[in-house]
């Protein structure tokens, strides 16, 4: 039996308009930070973004990273409590 060539991938889809409000980052800024929100946005995109640009080559964005473990670890040390209820 012969083989078949695959039929070629549909088309990508083009949207006219972007879906976020312009507004949306001013937005969210004024939002009270929650656990549910994350603080660390801008560096978690930042750093995810070096790793498309880069091919995912871990070691040309260590900078971003580096950025985004300390904002975590800021977030975290002023969420959790250093009191002991024992």
């Amino acid at each position: 039996m012969p083989l078949t060539k695959p039929p070629p991938p549909p088309p990508k889809p083009t949207f006219d308009e972007f879906s976020t409000p312009e507004d949306f980052n001013d937005q969210f800024k004024k939002k009270e930070t929650t656990k549910y929100m994350n603080p660390c946005a801008v560096e978690e995109k930042q750093s995810m973004k070096c790793l498309d640009v880069n091919n995912y080559d871990k070691s040309k964005c260590e900078y971003f990273f580096l950025q985004y473990r300390e904002c975590k670890k800021n977030w975290v040390s002023q969420n959790t409590d250093h009191g002991d209820e024992s």
